[in-house]
Formats: structure tokens, sequence, C-alpha cells
């Protein structure tokens, strides 16, 4: 049985090829791993993501959304002390894919990713485990605690 990650590699490998590096994968894991498991990380490995991606124009507010975009713009770092008096920072990215865009808000050490110039004007990224709220500026996505936004290149 072809396991449905393959699928996502089979422009670059051959299904035996993938087969030896998912024993090779679960072997080197103790065998703590089923199948599935190792073929996710052979996956990645490979520079490939296993997640799926949302379309823009399929966001809704309250959901949490895997998204696959081109930055298209960045505004300004902006700086704010909170209510509770401490010092916080955001800047917000615009986001576009084939069927939209939408606002992508980066607070406080992610702006780091604008300054060290990780993020730029027509980098593709991933962001994954997001959420998404409605504002007075459209739709807004963010990382949820555990998400992330991976820069796969200009």
């Amino acid at each position: 049985m072809r396991s449905p990650f393959y699928e996502k590699v089979k422009d670059i490998m051959e299904a035996d090829a993938f087969e030896r590096e998912v024993e090779a994968v679960i072997q080197e894991w103790g065998a703590l791993l089923d199948r599935d498991a190792a073929a996710m990380i052979v996956v990645e490995r490979h520079g490939r993501s296993v997640a799926s991606f949302a379309r823009i124009a399929d966001l809704e507010e309250g959901m949490e959304a895997n998204l696959r975009a081109s930055v298209t713009g960045i505004t300004p770092v902006r700086s704010f002390t909170r209510q509770d008096g401490t010092p916080g920072r955001v800047v917000n990215l615009e986001l576009r894919d084939d069927s939209g865009f939408c606002r992508f808000v980066l607070w406080d050490e992610d702006v780091g990713l604008i300054e060290r110039g990780k993020v730029v004007v027509g980098s593709t990224v991933r962001a994954l485990d997001c959420y998404v709220k409605r504002t007075n500026f459209g739709l807004d996505v963010g990382r949820g605690k555990f998400g992330t936004l991976v820069v796969e290149g200009v």
C-alpha cells in the first residue's frame, strides 16, 4: 500500500527509495514510530511539508489554519506600552496567495524576523498552527501559542 505522504515527494524520489528511508527512520527511532510518523519525517527531511494549507479566501473568524503565502507588504515596526506598563512591539505583514490576501501580525520577539532581514517583501512563508480573527482591518492571522512562521525563501 502506497503512503499518502509519498505523493508529496514522488517527483523527487522513487517509491522504493521512499520506503527504504521510512524503514531507516523507524529503525533510527528504535521502532517507536509507526509508518505514517516515519513517512512524515522523510517528507520533511526532503524539504517538503506534510501540512495541508488553507486558501486565504477560505479563512473564517475563529478557525485555526496553516497558510502558505507570499509576503507582499510589511508595515513599519511600532513600539508601545501595554496597560500593565510592559513594552511591546508589533509589525504587520500582508500575505497573499492565489485566492486573496490577509494581514499577519508579528508581536514582540517575532518582530526580530523583520529586523534581521529573515522576512522581506517577496518571501514565501508558511504560517503553521495560526488563528484567525476579524478586526476593523479585515481578517487578521497570528501565530497561536504553538504556532510558527517558517520562511521558505525569497
